[in-house]
């Protein structure tokens, strides 16, 4: 009983650290879309904007249901990113 009783206490914290990270994978998405940003021809003439706070807000909201884009962007370097390697589900 008691084995049960710890290991029931213990599964939402286990689980907890596999969940997705939207604070590293949006600061991820913000790195790449600055690099794209400062390294387009032509240059652009506005200063860049992150973004960070609206993407967690959302990461939060919807990431359950992208997991596997936003590990794809965990995974790959910008420049992959930025070349469309990940893409988002389509909605059903």
């Amino acid at each position: 009983m008691k084995r049960f009783l710890v290991l029931a206490l213990a599964t939402p914290f286990l689980l907890a650290g596999c969940g997705i990270d939207c604070n590293q994978f949006c600061q991820k998405w913000d790195d790449c879309q600055a690099l794209a940003w400062a390294t387009a021809q032509p240059p652009h003439t506005t200063p860049y904007v992150s973004t960070v706070p609206q993407c967690v807000s959302s990461c939060n909201a919807t990431g359950s249901d992208n997991g596997a884009f936003i590990a794809c962007v965990q995974d790959k370097a910008c420049a992959d990113v930025n070349a469309g390697a990940c893409s988002l589900p389509e909605p059903k």
